[in-house]
């Protein structure tokens, strides 16, 4: 759907847009991050869930493949379906592949709407994510920019890339996301104080219910912009989960789609080597909308809010339009709040 419709508003004929055509990623470069058992296992378990499904047999004992999927995160939000290291291999390589022609100066900005799986762990699947795209992505980057920085706008806490780089003085990772008691995965507080070991470079700004654009793009501003200014990057990876927009079944964050279109034009305007990538998002017909339009913004291309006939048009109504109303949710980021946010950034940023 995210292509059918940037293909739609004619962004693909463009002369600033090059499209690349995906790959998969090797096992070698799979596991430069991911464990050899986990990679083996994830590329097995099509295979061997179909046995096991046509020979079940009802014995499930210690060290049963049941076993086995429990051990690797395959389970609940991350099941076996058809076609899993198919995907895997070509969300992880295609983000590569944008990452590459990043270091090498052939392009300015390279896009991967499929990308940005920000919570799959070195040797485990999580929250729908089964490989670390982002964390393979930024390595790519780093054989040829010494300091990286990573920003996440998902609504849920991007935990794994941060895990992978928390001890890092070379890439800084930065979340902003919803908190809140019981809400997945259940990290990123901000509290430092609360790290059995201090972490290098990692700034999280838990937020409340009812975020609007408006004050995203107030928060990326006053604080996120300063920090990264501070850290001094040589390259940016934005991940720009929608999961936040008004209306996403996630239901915490009432962001509109001009709200994340303010924060990548500030990105951009940092004329640095930028990945994009997407990351949650739970209603298709929005997802698509903000891709969209975050596309047109990088090229600079104004389009119309109609949506143009696509593949999936009746499923746009009833507004068809490319931008939706937000909903009546009270924002909860006061300006107290927002208070207490900055303050815990400060502490966050002391060490670089």
């Amino acid at each position: 759907m995210v292509h059918s419709l940037v293909e739609a508003y004619g962004l693909l004929k463009s002369k600033d847009i090059t499209v690349i055509s995906p790959r998969k990623a090797t096992t070698k470069e799979l596991c430069l991050y991911h464990s050899r058992d986990y990679i083996d296992f994830l590329r097995a378990a099509e295979d061997c869930h179909e046995a096991v499904d046509d020979e079940d047999d009802g014995d499930h004992g210690e060290g049963s493949y049941e076993d086995k999927l429990e051990e690797y995160g395959l389970v609940y939000d991350c099941r076996v379906f058809e076609k899993l290291r198919d995907y895997a291999e070509y969300v992880a390589g295609s983000t590569i592949q944008a990452a590459s022609v990043l270091t090498d100066d052939s392009f300015d900005v390279a896009i991967h709407w499929d990308g940005g799986r920000h919570h799959a762990m070195k040797d485990h699947a999580s929250g729908f994510c089964y490989i670390n795209d982002i964390v393979l992505g930024i390595m790519t980057l780093q054989k040829e920019f010494k300091r990286v920085v990573y920003i996440d706008l998902d609504v849920h806490h991007g935990d794994g890339v941060e895990k992978a780089f928390q001890y890092s003085d070379k890439v800084l990772t930065i979340s902003l996301h919803h908190f809140a008691k019981g809400f997945f995965p259940g990290t990123g507080d901000g509290d430092r104080h609360k790290s059995p070991q201090k972490t290098k470079a990692v700034v999280n700004l838990p937020l409340q219910s009812g975020l609007t654009g408006e004050r995203l793009f107030h928060i990326f501003e006053s604080l996120v912009d300063p920090v990264v200014a501070s850290f001094g990057p040589a390259a940016v990876v934005l991940q720009c989960g929608v999961d936040g927009l008004a209306h996403d079944p996630a239901g915490k964050w009432n962001v509109s789609i001009r709200g994340f279109g303010d924060c990548v034009k500030k990105v951009l305007s940092w004329k640095k080597p930028t990945l994009l990538l997407g990351g949650g998002g739970y209603k298709n017909t929005s997802a698509a909308r903000c891709y969209a339009y975050l596309t047109s913004l990088v090229i600079g291309k104004n389009i119309s809010d109609d949506i143009p006939e696509n593949p999936y048009f009746e499923q746009y109504g009833p507004e068809f339009t490319l931008h939706i109303d937000t909903s009546r949710k009270p924002d909860k980021n006061t300006d107290e709040y927002i208070k207490v946010v900055s303050d815990l950034v400060k502490q966050q940023s002391e060490s670089f």
